[in-house]
């Protein structure tokens, strides 16, 4: 496996150039500059806002939802439908905050050459090198987990001197920056976060001294001979020195979701000091040698090599900005989509550890304090796709973030799922910000009147119980998933033939023409509500039975799941969007809801479901050619969803795409406004990992969607459902040999890439030892040991 850097020729000028380091809890974004380093800082938990209220509201919006049920069921009146659906309506949610820059200036501006920024992904540490006459200049910065600490090392090799002037400041109203008194060479910014945020409004944020999340920034300078003075506005000077540290910490006032921050006067800077105070006690050697172990730890369980053609473009040596300007040029870079795999799994490592709060729309960095869509958790597709790669490559401590986000809302879920539509069980709509939101917020019904959040959600701890079989974990989230299934049983009503629907129901974010040709949202049963619903309550079914805890509920889930309205297919064949074959808004749209049961969900597959497989495609054929995949995430879904059809060279077409019109030069996603925004690297992550190994039914696919244009490679580490491990090699397009591992003694199951001849199966440490494995055509089945391999490569005779 190669070695895995981002890397370029010249600083960052913009956010979309600059490179993150993270340890989940905290961000930092660095521009390499050789006359002033620029780093954004972040912690993840500095929002605007204050915990959301529970007192009584004064006009239930439950109170609208019979004649909006009429209006659709009775009248099909949409537009009437609409119109009511604003009437259930919250507050819009809060943002997440920037919490400050470093600065550090240099006297560097002229005469630098040989400039070198990269990020090492295997290490986790960011380093610029240049030179300036006969000096070269080195600066090396890592975020450790461990330590809790921004760790940044200036020195100069040769006969040069390290000089600049370090300063915090932060973009918050109020914030200052103040020698830490007693702390020698330490200074330290202190101030709040907005007490509110307005969204979309023309002077959205408001201050206040009383209220507003606290936060504090710690930075201790340590020199190597020279000189230091630290001025009383906080700045540190080095005259100089050999080499020089920099350590920064930081910290915030949040207490919980549900309990009031504390301001900055209330603890904030002390806890940064007493992590500071670690970190200085520790050498840098020590800091960067424990850092780099506990990333390791992680990031090395798997990778991922794509070799090019052998009469391809060699362009793995060229900067990641180079090659991406060639992949717009329609250069094959197959290394470049192993390289965008690669950091789909450092940005998750990045932006989300046990403990921190989930990776939102930018992961972990943002430097805006109106960010585009508030930097929040939006549910409806780009939170959860942010861990679509989390236990397929390995990263289970990655997901927990997630898995304890969903488990809060179910508390604040419940006030919405009584308030607004009088069920029981709770639920939660397409934003949530730090204070766990759950109401529909205010704006367009295409977003806001979308109840089918906890569904959604619930499918990622089914997810973390399929892959890891921890029955005590289930036992933990089993009441969250019958909640979230209560709640869907109450709200689901009869419609005309007896069936089940939902109503309301939007399909996210996309509208329709109504009969007076107003473009509306609200609806019944559109075909991802089918999809999602269906899922849960076969997993809560089956939890209930793995942990033995039938009941009356679990009966009304059979039964119901019978009733539920299927989704319809149009006279072209295709799988519809919404309940009726309306005229939709537009036929190119960005998400792909309707085709939920076919990636992430796995409700239609082409061998078991070949009807409704053929409909998906063909809805799927259609969203591409009126223009589907305009952002990076909807690139990054749609390849998943051609590899989940076993559609090789259309899920490569658009992970190309994706990277050469919808990527930063950072190798962040695209999404308007222009930015730079995280999930589409996770999705794309997952959609490569899709195309390289799937796990149907009770069988472990190889190589189901591999491209003519990855023609060699080999990946390791991925993982499937049961607790199995799965490595592959290929060559000249054939499957060369495959590692399979479990972790509990099993009859496995794997179907072969078409055309590979006769395998043998031989036990990984002990090679000559071969299995009584049978195959039928590409059908390999055999018996596993606990915690043993076996190889499976072409027979020889």
């Amino acid at each position: 496996m190669t070695t895995d850097e981002l890397w370029y020729r010249q600083p960052a000028h913009t956010p979309a150039q600059a490179l993150p380091l993270g340890n989940g809890r905290s961000g930092a974004m660095l521009y390499g500059g050789t006359g002033r380093e620029r780093v954004d800082l972040n912690a993840d938990t500095l929002w605007s806002g204050l915990p959301h209220g529970t007192a009584p509201r004064a006009d239930p919006p439950s109170a609208h939802l019979a004649p909006l049920r009429e209006a659709v069921l009775r009248d099909r009146d949409y537009d009437l439908a609409d119109d009511l659906s604003q009437r259930m309506q919250g507050p819009f949610g809060q943002a997440y905050q920037p919490l400050g820059v470093l600065t550090v200036d240099t006297d560097a501006r002229d005469g630098c050459r040989d400039y070198r920024r990269s990020l090492d992904l295997d290490r986790a540490v960011h380093s610029v090198v240049y030179r300036r006459g006969d000096e070269v200049m080195v600066r090396e910065s890592f975020l450790s987990a461990p330590a809790g600490v921004l760790v940044m090392r200036l020195a100069a090799e040769g006969p040069g001197r390290v000089s600049f002037t370090a300063r915090l400041a932060s973009p918050h109203r109020g914030a200052a920056v103040r020698p830490a008194g007693d702390a020698p060479s330490t200074v330290v910014l202190t101030g709040r976060a907005p007490a509110h945020l307005a969204f979309d409004e023309p002077d959205p944020l408001t201050y206040r001294p009383d209220a507003g999340t606290g936060f504090a920034a710690a930075l201790h300078v340590e020199a190597v001979g020279g000189s230091m003075e630290v001025a009383a506005d906080g700045a540190v000077t080095v005259h100089g020195a050999r080499s020089a540290l920099l350590r920064v910490t930081v910290a915030t006032g949040y207490r919980g979701w549900d309990t009031p921050p504390a301001g900055p006067d209330e603890g904030c800077a002390e806890e940064a000091l007493k992590v500071l105070s670690a970190a200085v006690a520790t050498s840098y050697e020590a800091l960067h040698a424990e850092h780099v172990a506990d990333h390791r730890a992680l990031y090395r369980r798997a990778a991922l090599r794509l070799d090019a053609a052998p009469h391809g473009t060699a362009a793995a040596d060229a900067p990641t900005d180079e090659r991406l300007a060639a992949a717009s040029a329609g250069a094959e870079d197959p290394g470049l989509a192993a390289l965008l795999f690669a950091y789909g799994r450092y940005l998750l490592i990045a932006s989300s550890r046990p403990g921190s709060q989930p990776a939102n729309l930018q992961g972990v960095w943002n430097h805006d304090t109106t960010p585009p869509w508030n930097s929040n958790w939006t549910v409806n597709i780009n939170l959860q796709m942010n861990y679509w790669p989390a236990e397929v490559t390995a990263l289970p401590e990655c997901h927990e973030p997630l898995l304890r986000l969903v488990e809060e809302l179910a508390v604040p879920g419940a006030r919405t799922a009584r308030d607004f539509y009088g069920c029981r069980g709770w639920t939660a709509h397409h934003n949530v910000d730090l204070w766990r939101l759950t109401d529909p917020v205010s704006g367009s019904p295409s977003w806001a009147a979308w109840p089918l959040g906890a569904a959604w959600l619930c499918a990622h701890l089914w997810q973390r119980y399929e892959f890891g079989g921890d029955r005590a974990f289930l036992a933990r989230i089993y009441p969250v998933l019958r909640g979230a299934a209560l709640f869907l049983l109450d709200f689901l009503v009869e419609d005309a033939d007896g069936s089940l629907v939902t109503c309301p129901s939007t399909s996210p974010e996309h509208r329709f023409r109504s009969a007076s040709g107003r473009l509306v949202a609200v609806g019944a049963s559109a075909t991802s509500d089918y999809w999602l619903i269906g899922e849960l309550f076969d997993n809560c079914v089956r939890a209930a039975h793995d942990l033995g805890a039938d009941d009356d509920v679990t009966i009304r889930l059979r039964n119901a799941r019978t009733r539920l309205r299927p989704p319809a297919t149009g006279v072209d064949g295709r799988l519809l969007e919404w309940w009726e074959d309306v005229t939709e808004e537009d036929a190119g749209h960005r998400h792909f809801s309707p085709l939920y049961g076919l990636f992430p969900g796995r409700a239609i597959d082409p061998r078991t479901t070949p009807e409704l497989a053929a409909a998906a495609a063909a809805a799927l054929d259609r969203r591409l050619k009126g223009g589907s995949g305009s952002t990076g995430w909807s690139a990054a879904w749609a390849a998943a969803l051609a590899a989940r059809l076993g559609d090789a060279e259309t899920a490569h077409r658009l992970v190309t795409t994706l990277l050469a019109e919808h990527t930063t030069a950072n190798l962040l996603g695209r999404c308007p406004p222009e930015t730079g925004q995280i999930d589409a690297t996770f999705g794309a992550t997952a959609a490569i990992a899709e195309m390289l190994l799937q796990d149907g039914p009770g069988v472990l696919e190889l190589l189901p969607a591999l491209p003519s244009a990855w023609p060699q490679g080999e990946v390791r580490g991925l993982r499937a459902r049961g607790g199995i491990e799965v490595g592959i090699r290929w060559q000249n397009g054939a499957l060369a040999e495959a590692l399979i591992t479990s972790d509990v003694s099993r009859g496995i199951a794997v179907r072969l890439p078409p055309g590979t001849p006769r395998v043998d199966v031989t036990d990984a440490e002990r090679p000559a030892l071969r299995l009584d494995a049978a195959q039928t055509d590409d059908l390999l089945s055999f018996d596993a040991d606990g915690g043993s391999g076996y190889v499976i490569r072409p027979s020889a005779g």
